[in-house]
């Protein structure tokens, strides 16, 4: 049944009134959250940040190594890779309209959600303008990561750097707005998760379609040509386009219907995110992510372990990941298989794919180590342990290890069918999904454990002059997924081998030590971490205690 503001037939000048009403509203808040914003200090701060970044992603495009492939290579990519782009384009569609099934995509603030939408005002009056700001701001972010992309793709096919941006910026100004485009037509035809998620599947279906018979019918491989204009132009790339417009005309005509609870719920999730992530607390951001999207852990696990009288941590360890949803559970095989076409990638030349390797098996850690996570989640349990805090969490962490091992299993076997089902593909699989796989998981250790940056007034920042606190915290955010990505190293080391130094396989397989030290270095924090940190703050006391000047003798 429609909503009453929805229902509410008003004369037009009462609309213009309305639209007039809610415009000086906001005008005025924004006037009061930026009374004291100097805008020319932003713009300098802007212009400089623009400057520095793409320095910053001009050279490291350039200082990876990679060269231009060959004119036969080139022309297969022509032929064939636009399915590839499909199906990335597919993912991002696939993700909108998911989250148009569960109330998205729209953020809006719970003062709009209480006072505007439930006011006698229509819908669209109140809810357009917010869905043009948020596609505005996707189309922004998409071209600036799809013009990094072609800058990637410049430097391996040939074709000019103009055309390759341009290229690159056109299909993300297309993708990102018509993703949030879908989300909001599901969500004003409030479809429903299943609607939406089945919507989804089709769409993932039809783009692995064109993928495996190598044809171009979906949607998401037109735009796919798009990208690969540089290589070979068209005009069926225009139908892409098409579609993309008119999901963006249809997101915004029927985004008036959207659900008034579903609003209010994703105004309260999305506010309490925000503030978590300004917290840099990455443990609470996907804690709430998952509440937004309605990920629910099972009420009962898959199926029972018998109990263990030694190792109760062991059998709770398993049970929290036996109770991992379906969805859960096809996002860490999707992430594995990221993770190996991504190698493929990486073999053939295309060195920054390293990045998207790593950060696959890291995101997959986060989702495996949840039973770590609701041990730090509920320091009350450990209580019921005679153990030491990291000696629990150390334990608790075997279960996923064979998780992740699972997931890099995954990527080989994607890697190998990718790459043509070559033996060298296997072989190097072998060698390096377990070292991956421990990588993976260490940095989402890593992160986990690490929890919430500790104040300025801590005994490490009391040492540090107040300039390096960025840094510190830039480290923190950086070294738990860069540690992830050192697992998938040495695959330059075996593809730069030169003829008369061994075997890539042995090559690989000689830097898989200095791996696992790495690994056990991690364990090794994560067990004596407590310890290290009383022992530091006992220390500082102690030197602190020595500087105090003795008091008067009497």
């Amino acid at each position: 049944m429609p909503d009453a503001a929805v229902a509410l037939a008003e004369p037009p000048e009462e609309v213009e009134a309305a639209r007039a009403v809610l415009s000086d509203l906001r005008r005025a808040r924004r006037r009061q959250r930026t009374r004291d914003f100097d805008p020319f200090e932003a713009l300098y701060r802007v212009y400089i940040t623009a400057i520095l970044s793409g320095i910053v992603i001009w050279l490291a495009s350039g200082i990876t190594g990679d060269t231009k492939v060959p004119a036969a290579t080139a022309a297969h990519v022509a032929a064939h890779d636009a399915q590839w782009v499909g199906l990335v384009v597919a993912v991002a569609w696939a993700v909108g309209l998911r989250s148009g099934g569960q109330g998205g995509p729209l953020a809006i603030e719970a003062a709009d959600v209480r006072h505007v939408l439930l006011a006698p005002v229509e819908r669209s009056v109140a809810l357009r303008p917010v869905a043009i700001r948020q596609l505005r701001f996707a189309a922004l972010v998409g071209s600036g990561v799809g013009a990094v992309a072609g800058l990637l793709a410049f430097r391996r096919l040939p074709g000019g750097f103009p055309a390759w941006v341009v290229a690159g910026a056109a299909v993300g100004l297309l993708v990102m707005p018509s993703s949030l485009s879908l989300a909001m037509l599901v969500s004003g035809r409030r479809l429903g998760r299943y609607v939406g998620g089945g919507l989804a599947l089709v769409v993932l279906a039809w783009a692995v379609v064109d993928l495996v018979t190598h044809v171009t019918t979906s949607p998401t491989t037109f735009l796919g040509q798009l990208a690969l204009w540089p290589l070979r132009t068209r005009l069926t790339a225009l139908i892409g386009v098409a579609v993309s417009l008119a999901a963006v005309a249809a997101g915004l005509t029927l985004v008036p219907g959207s659900s008034l609870e579903a609003a209010e719920r994703r105004a309260t999730l999305v506010g309490q995110i925000r503030f978590a992530a300004t917290l840099r607390d990455l443990r609470t951001v996907m804690v709430l992510r998952r509440q937004l999207s309605q990920e629910l852990p099972r009420r009962r696990p898959w199926f029972r372990l018998p109990r263990a009288g030694r190792w109760p941590a062991w059998r709770r360890g398993w049970h929290g990941i036996l109770r991992f949803p379906a969805l859960r559970l096809a996002r860490l095989a999707v992430l594995g298989a990221g993770a190996g076409a991504a190698c493929v990638g990486i073999w053939r030349g295309t060195a920054p794919l390293v990045i998207v390797a790593g950060l696959c098996m890291y995101v997959a850690g986060l989702d495996a180590g949840e039973a770590l996570a609701q041990e730090i989640d509920h320091p009350d349990r450990r209580e019921t342990y005679d153990l030491a805090n990291g000696e629990l969490e150390v334990r608790l962490l075997a279960p996923s290890v064979a998780v992740m091992a699972a997931v890099a299993a995954v990527g080989v076997v994607t890697a190998y069918l990718v790459s043509g089902a070559t033996p060298l593909a296997a072989e190097l699989g072998g060698v390096m999904f377990i070292p991956c796989a421990l990588t993976g998981l260490a940095g989402a250790t890593i992160s986990v454990v690490q929890g919430a940056p500790a104040n300025f007034s801590s005994a490490t920042s009391a040492l540090l002059p107040p300039e390096a606190n960025g840094f510190r915290a830039i480290f923190r955010m950086v070294w738990p997924p860069a540690v992830a990505i050192i697992g998938f190293l040495p695959l330059f080391a075996a593809r730069h081998l030169q003829p008369g130094q061994g075997t890539r396989v042995g090559r690989v397989a000689g830097l898989q030590p200095l791996i696992l030290i790495l690994v056990v270095l991690v364990a090794v924090w994560v067990r004596y971490r407590d310890d290290i940190h009383a022992w530091f703050a006992k220390t500082m006391e102690e030197a602190k205690a020595a500087q105090r000047p003795a008091g008067p003798q009497r």
